[in-house]
């Protein structure tokens, strides 16, 4: 595949971009951002280390196993179906066995091809050999990356989790004033949440309605507190491509519905320990695609 501007858009041919500059020239965090799927595999030296790491970062179907031929039909027609592009990062292939990497390379080929002649958006594998140093700074990393994407927004809100909400007003409301603006159950999460205003942001009551939930889980071991940051930004599926690529471990690869608009959660494990929310801005691309 040659240096070429790669794009994420339907009509790209996508396909393999190999070699040292693999990270810099064919980077799709360094173009006009669109939103794709993204996994990266991290140095397999088997082919089920490779399937499996797809698997968790793609999110394969149950079905799939650890064969080419379905990985290829995952790859060229997702199930459920998605219409993103697919972007795959795969560092240090040299520790697979040639036969099996020259076997991958031909699976992501045919899939890219049968991709761009049904006009879906592009198949896209990066393949990074270890020829420079791993210590490239995050700014490298990050480099040309619009800064709409780089950066959040305001500080949406901060979670603490509660006992009782209704307790729990007789000081936030009450005591120190700050104005209730709702209070709403969230079944699918199984929590009650109750929202006050202070400035820009808020602070979010959380009280658990199902003791089998993490969130019920937190409060048996830790008792009531702080729980997680809630960061507003622009685009939420551009900024979890980015972050991604970033090397973020993230909880929600894409955006899921929220109370107040499409969100997704940073793992503490990538966030100095602390759970990390991101919510879309109102009237973001996520919130048609979401149903608001």
């Amino acid at each position: 595949m040659s240096d070429r501007r790669l794009s994420l858009e339907s009509g790209d041919p996508g396909g393999i971009l190999e070699g040292p500059d693999a990270g810099d020239a064919g980077d799709p965090t360094r173009l006009d951002p669109v939103i794709a799927l993204g996994a990266e595999i991290h140095g397999p030296a088997t082919k089920a280390d490779l399937l499996d790491q797809l698997a968790h970062g793609l999110g394969l179907p149950g079905w799939f196993g650890r064969n080419w031929d379905a990985l290829e039909e995952l790859l060229r027609d997702p199930e459920p179906p998605d219409d993103r592009a697919i972007v795959i990062v795969w560092h240090d292939p040299d520790r697979m066995p040639r036969r099996d990497r020259v076997t991958a390379l031909e699976v992501f080929s045919a899939a890219a091809t049968a991709r761009h002649a049904a006009g879906k958006r592009p198949l896209i594998v990066l393949v990074r050999r270890s020829t420079r140093s791993e210590g490239q700074s995050m700014a490298k990393r990050t480099r040309g990356v619009p800064e709409s994407i780089r950066q959040v927004g305001k500080l949406h809100h901060v979670a603490l989790i509660v006992r009782s909400i209704d307790d729990a007003l007789g000081l936030w409301r009450d005591q120190l004033g700050l104005p209730l603006e709702t209070v709403m159950d969230i079944p699918q999460d199984r929590v009650r949440i109750a929202f006050l205003g202070v400035g820009e942001s808020k602070v979010e009551l959380v009280e658990p309605t199902d003791d089998t939930t993490g969130v019920a889980r937190f409060l048996a071991t830790k008792g009531e507190g702080f729980h997680h940051v809630c960061f507003e930004v622009a685009n939420l599926a551009e900024t979890l491509l980015r972050l991604q690529f970033d090397g973020l471990e993230l909880i929600d690869t894409a955006p899921r519905r929220g109370a107040e608009g499409p969100v997704a959660f940073l793992h503490p494990r990538s966030c100095h320990g602390v759970l990390v929310e991101l919510i879309e801005a109102p009237g973001g691309p996520a919130w048609a695609t979401l149903g608001y």
